[in-house]
């Protein structure tokens, strides 16, 4: 199958990585993709660094009509010449100028994914692009479908969830993953100085308000003064994270006497290999949250997570079985559930082999081509 998935978007985050991988598993099991996305961007950046055929010349961001239409004119014969037969479009502002290229007898089918937290838009107009200009949906979460079906009503039905997949770490079967978790483990507690019995937490993401750092430190000023040996490694999830926040964020942790209990680890190579060292990950989102991929990133390490009930999450984390969803948003409540983790160790360890579970079944690469080939044939036998 010919595919031409259409990210133009500035920012590497979890849309653009929904539609990265998406190439990346298309093309590994034989599909011919392409990506159009926007040159000199941190998208762009990342989707080369994959090695994955680009198209960058066809500008469908211009707002000069006429730069705007040639930009559709050169689309349309790019889809001509290389026979696409699916163009996959994840931001609503591109979907009418992809419309007005997919026509003619053998134009493409158009599939739009939904991944991101904006609230989509229910007036008459999206309405008519959705039912009459795709021929299939993809949302990212059951939280995305459920909005798309709220503001479109029967424009949006039929959507699909899929769920963003993970690769898994190569290591051969659970006792060659457990010794590789001990391996890293005890490396990271030498590189920084920790004690062997240590018991580690961990959060990646962006060090933005929303990401809920602030609420994550006073729970473990909660914790500490039970949990002598309780540590938090924090990661940035990108290297061009603004530092005012984190300033912020390390005079909350100086005020709360946690200087010698938080490590703050930056961006690093090894993330990982982080992700499986630590005994619990911590995603303490206030908002968003609807790709959640941080969170099957540690799914795939064998651990478990604890969550807000933000987006996608109550969803992904299935409470009691890979990780534990608090109540509410609350520094108190997240609090509550790591100390039920803590105290069990038994707990830690099955929430954290079902997680590896997940990773494996609910959340594969295999089962996200299959749903969305799926998706692919069933817009194409539409048309027929």
């Amino acid at each position: 199958m010919n595919v031409l998935i259409s990210s133009p978007v500035h920012w590497w985050n979890a849309e653009a990585a929904y539609a990265a991988v998406l190439a990346e598993v298309l093309g590994q099991h034989g599909h011919k993709v392409w990506v159009l996305t926007r040159p000199d961007t941190l998208n762009h950046a990342e989707l080369e660094a994959r090695g994955l055929p680009l198209l960058t010349d066809i500008p469908l961001w211009e707002r000069h009509p006429l730069r705007l239409w040639r930009a559709i004119r050169a689309l349309r014969a790019f889809q001509a010449l290389e026979s696409i037969q699916i163009v996959n479009v994840f931001r609503s502002r591109d979907l009418p100028w992809h419309l007005l290229a997919a026509r003619g007898k053998d134009a493409p089918r158009l599939v739009r994914t939904r991944g991101g937290a904006m609230p989509i838009r229910g007036h008459w107009l999206n309405r008519k692009l959705y039912r009459d200009g795709c021929d299939g949906l993809i949302a990212s979460s059951e939280v995305v479908r459920r909005a798309m079906t709220a503001s479109l009503g029967s424009a949006a039905e039929g959507a699909r969830t899929i769920y963003y997949p993970i690769d898994l770490p190569a290591l051969s079967n659970a006792a060659e993953e457990r010794v590789a978790r001990e391996t890293w483990r005890k490396a990271l507690l030498a590189e920084l100085g920790l004690p062997g019995d240590t018991l580690l937490l961990g959060m990646v993401g962006r060090v933005y308000p929303e990401k809920g750092h602030r609420e994550l430190l006073q729970a473990l000023a909660a914790l500490a003064p039970r949990f002598p040996r309780l540590a938090l490694l924090v990661l940035d999830k990108q290297v061009d994270d603004p530092a005012a926040h984190g300033r912020q964020l390390r005079e909350l942790e100086a005020s709360l006497g946690l200087s010698s209990r938080v490590r703050w680890l930056g961006h690093r190579p090894d993330v990982r290999e982080v992700m499986g060292a630590v005994d619990i990950g911590v995603v303490p989102s206030l908002a968003s949250e609807v790709n959640c991929r941080v969170t099957v990133e540690f799914f795939s390490m064998g651990t478990p997570v604890v969550a807000f009930p933000t987006g996608a999450l109550p969803e992904v984390v299935e409470h009691g079985r890979t990780g534990l969803v608090t109540a509410n948003h609350h520094p108190a409540g997240l609090a509550e559930a790591l100390a039920a983790l803590i105290e069990d160790a038994g707990l830690r360890g099955r929430l954290g082999r079902q997680a590896r579970a997940a990773a494996e079944t609910r959340f594969s690469r295999d089962r996200f081509l299959a749903e969305t080939l799926a998706v692919y044939e069933k817009a194409m036998a539409s048309k027929e």
